[in-house]
C-alpha cells in the first residue's frame, strides 16, 4: 500500500501543500545583494571637506498624514561614526543650498525636508545593515531650514 495513501491529506490537500511549500521556498531562497545605482551621481564637496554625491531627491508623500517630505539621500563614504561629531554641519549645508533650491522647484512645498548621509548606496527603504547612515530632519522657516529633534 502506497505511504501517502494512509497519510490523513487528499490530493488536493497535497497539492495546497505543495503549494506554500514552493511559495515558502521562493521567499527564503538566499538572494545576492541588491545592487542599487545612484540615479543622479553628481559629485560635491562637503564643508567638512569629504568627497560626497548626490544620490537621489525624492518627494516622498507620507501615508497617514497627506504631507509631503523631500527627501536628499546623499553618499558619504568617509562618513564620521556615529558618536562622532562632524556630520551635522555637512546636513546643514545640503539642506540649504540643495534642499531648498529643490523645495522651491515643487508644486506643493513640503512639510519636511530630510538629508540623509549613508557610507554606500541602497534603495530607500529596503534594510541596510552594515551600511552606516546620519539622518537628519529641516523644516522651512523663513526661507532657510530649521533643524528638527526627532
Amino acid at each position: 500500500m502506497n505511504v501517502l495513501s494512509r497519510l490523513p491529506l487528499s490530493p488536493l490537500g497535497w497539492a495546497a501543500l505543495g503549494a506554500v511549500a514552493l511559495g515558502v521556498a521562493v521567499l527564503l531562497w538566499p538572494r545576492g545583494e541588491a545592487s542599487f545605482a545612484c540615479p543622479l551621481d553628481r559629485a560635491l564637496t562637503l564643508p567638512s571637506g569629504q568627497a560626497a554625491a548626490l544620490c537621489e531627491v525624492v518627494p516622498e508623500p507620507q501615508p497617514f498624514t497627506g504631507a509631503t517630505w523631500l527627501v536628499l539621500r546623499v553618499v558619504a563614504p568617509d562618513l564620521p561614526p556615529a558618536d562622532a561629531d562632524g556630520t551635522h554641519g555637512d546636513q546643514d549645508w545640503i539642506c540649504s543650498e540643495i534642499g531648498l533650491t529643490r523645495a522651491e522647484a515643487l508644486a506643493r512645498p513640503p512639510e519636511r525636508i530630510v538629508v540623509q548621509l549613508m557610507t554606500a548606496p541602497f534603495l530607500r527603504g529596503e534594510a541596510a545593515p552594515g551600511i552606516r547612515q546620519a539622518i537628519e530632519a529641516y523644516t522651512i522657516a523663513t526661507g532657510s531650514c530649521m533643524w528638527e529633534l526627532l
